[in-house]
């Protein structure tokens, strides 16, 4: 009688567990290398909104520009799993993670392309979202 209920209760687990690995590898793999869609050409100098991000097992090395110049930092990297989403975790916000085609309006061509969405924190419902690429 309790083995259908289990039953379904491993399967889900599973399936947030490998939902979370899955985004995990998709921002580790390839060198773990991401840029913001749109940035300007890599170099000493950037435009605001500039950034890219370096994913690790354990953290990200993100820059960003800031006045003209590339600022870097390390964020520690993180899983999450809650109230059936799940995704990754650094700065002190939570992200979903999807991959989007090529033909996504925001990738603009560019073949491997991902959505990190960020997670209501329950203090706002503002969520903003950041498109980046290999």
């Amino acid at each position: 009688m309790f083995r259908i209920p289990f039953l379904f209760l491993g399967i889900g687990i599973s399936f947030f567990v490998s939902a979370q690995q899955e985004a995990l590898g998709t921002l580790t793999g390839g060198g773990g290398q991401w840029s913001v869609i749109g940035n300007s050409a890599a170099g000493a100098t950037c435009t605001a909104g500039d950034a890219s991000y370096t994913f690790q097992a354990k953290e990200v090395l993100v820059k960003q520009c800031v006045g003209g110049a590339w600022k870097s930092s390390t964020e520690t990297l993180s899983s999450w799993m809650a109230n059936g989403k799940s995704g990754i975790a650094f700065g002190g916000a939570k992200y979903e993670v999807k991959s989007l085609p090529a033909g996504a309006p925001a990738c603009k061509g560019s073949a491997t392309c991902v959505r990190l969405t960020t997670v209501p924190d329950g203090k706002t419902d503002a969520t903003r979202s950041i498109y980046l690429t290999q």
